[in-house]
C-alpha cells in the first residue's frame, strides 16, 4: 500500500505521487545541481564563501558577465589543480630516477611544441 503522504489526487479523481525532497545539507555545504550540469566534467555543485580583490572580480565578470563568474572560477581552479598533479607526476619521477637530462628536456619541449 502506497505511503498516503507521498500521493496527492489530481482533479480527475486519479492518485499521483508527489516528488521526495532530498534531506537538506549540512549547514556550509549546502549543495545543488545545475541546470548546466550536463556534461561528464560536471556534477553537483557546493555554494562556497570566497573573498577576492575587487579589481580580480571586476576584470572576471568583464570577461564573462555576473553570469559566468562561478563557470570560470572553477575552470580556473580545475587548471590549476592539473598543473599540481602535474608537477607531483614531474616530482615523482625525479624523485624515483633523478633530474632530467638536456636530451629529455629538449625532447618533451620539441613534444609541447608540436615539433
Amino acid at each position: 500500500m502506497a505511503d498516503t503522504r507521498d500521493t496527492t489526487i489530481t482533479s480527475q479523481g486519479k492518485p499521483r505521487r508527489r516528488r521526495r525532497r532530498p534531506p537538506p545539507a549540512s549547514p556550509g555545504t549546502e549543495q545543488r545541481v545545475s541546470r548546466a550540469d550536463t556534461g561528464e566534467s560536471h556534477g553537483r555543485t557546493v555554494k562556497k564563501s570566497v573573498t577576492l580583490r575587487e579589481s580580480v572580480v571586476e576584470e572576471i565578470e568583464a570577461r564573462t558577465g555576473a553570469r559566468g563568474f562561478s563557470e570560470f572560477l572553477n575552470a580556473a581552479a580545475e587548471r590549476h589543480l592539473a598543473l599540481l598533479q602535474a608537477q607531483e607526476i614531474v616530482d615523482d619521477h625525479v624523485t624515483r630516477h633523478g633530474e632530467f637530462t638536456p636530451e629529455e628536456l629538449a625532447e618533451a619541449e620539441a613534444a609541447w611544441r608540436g615539433d
